[in-house]
């Protein structure tokens, strides 16, 4: 081409021709996304719209296996609160306890999670006969329920189990006997403030200012300060597959935890004794949680001490 030619001008298409490439191009991402959700959806099943539906399906179920992922599903849409129990009859549960219990050990585990979102006298009996089953998770599972049904008949296998020898069993029997509240389920909870075994002596504690019981206000100032947990060898993991800077990361949580529980206890005690150790809290820990369990606690002191409120005496 001559240097003193100019090159011909490109005249861009009109607006009215490149329109449709800014519907078409999302139309087929939509349709496609669409098209893949759908197909997935049939591969797997789509959710049951009640629990009834997942009752029949337990039923009708071609086995065992079957089954219990029923189960598993129905337990999991009442824990997600998209599921209700509020139309089925307890007995019809109680029945289905006694049909399929045997099936497997998954089974009595999912049905007793299933049991502890309705609360009833022939559910809760259920449950507690439960805590002698051979099937350490069956076990927890109704613990579980229990801490759900918060029904006094059970605070006497309640407490026979705090009484035992499993940790993680006697940690979930404290907190449903805390759950359940009455004056002798506070009593059993109070009754482990001197335990040896620090965790238990801890959550006892919590447990019990949770419920506003002055019993714990002794135990609490020593639960506010973050260095008393250095020295205690339970709050360590003691999983060998974990390296040790993962040990101490768990530690700190657990140590964490504490604190923020610990705050949040105070606050609801509103003892003003404890006010200067929530003040350090607030001013010094490393813990962000901490500081601001700390601060919500210290106004809650606040506004119980403001001119015109009155704090209830807590219960003994």
């Amino acid at each position: 081409m001559p240097l003193d030619e100019e090159p011909p001008q490109q005249v861009p298409g009109s607006f009215l021709s490149a329109l449709p490439q800014f519907f078409v191009f999302p139309a087929i991402l939509v349709i496609t996304l669409t098209v893949a959700y759908f197909g997935l959806r049939m591969l797997i099943g789509f959710e049951p719209d009640s629990a009834r539906e997942l009752l029949d399906e337990i039923r009708t179920a071609s086995g065992p296996g079957a089954r219990w992922q029923s189960m598993h599903s129905l337990a999991d849409g009442l824990r997600r609160g998209q599921l209700s129990l509020d139309e089925v009859p307890a007995t019809e549960l109680a029945a289905l306890y006694g049909a399929y219990a045997g099936d497997s050990p998954q089974s009595r585990q999912f049905l007793l999670q299933v049991l502890g979102w309705k609360q009833a006298p022939e559910l809760t009996m259920l449950a507690v006969g439960a805590l002698s089953d051979a099937d350490p998770d069956v076990r927890l599972s109704a613990l579980y329920a229990l801490s759900q049904a918060k029904d006094p008949d059970a605070v006497p296998a309640l407490i026979e189990v705090l009484n035992g020898a499993e940790p993680t069993e006697r940690f979930l029997a404290l907190g449903a006997l805390a759950a359940t509240g009455t004056p002798a389920a506070r009593d059993a909870v109070a009754s482990q403030l001197p335990s040896e075994d620090g965790i238990l002596r801890r959550n006892a504690a919590l447990a019990l200012a949770a419920a506003g019981d002055v019993r714990a206000a002794p135990y609490l100032p020593g639960l506010l300060v973050r260095a008393n947990y250095d020295s205690d060898p339970a709050l360590g993991d003691s999983d060998p597959t974990l390296d040790e800077a993962s040990r101490t990361a768990k530690r700190q949580d657990v140590v964490e935890q504490f604190l923020v529980s610990a705050a949040r206890a105070a606050g609801r005690l509103k003892d003003e004794k404890l006010a200067p150790l929530l003040e350090q809290m607030r001013a010094n820990d490393p813990s962000l949680k901490v500081r601001s369990a700390a601060i919500n606690a210290l106004h809650d002191m606040d506004a119980a001490a403001a001119p015109g409120n009155v704090t209830p005496n807590p219960p003994k």
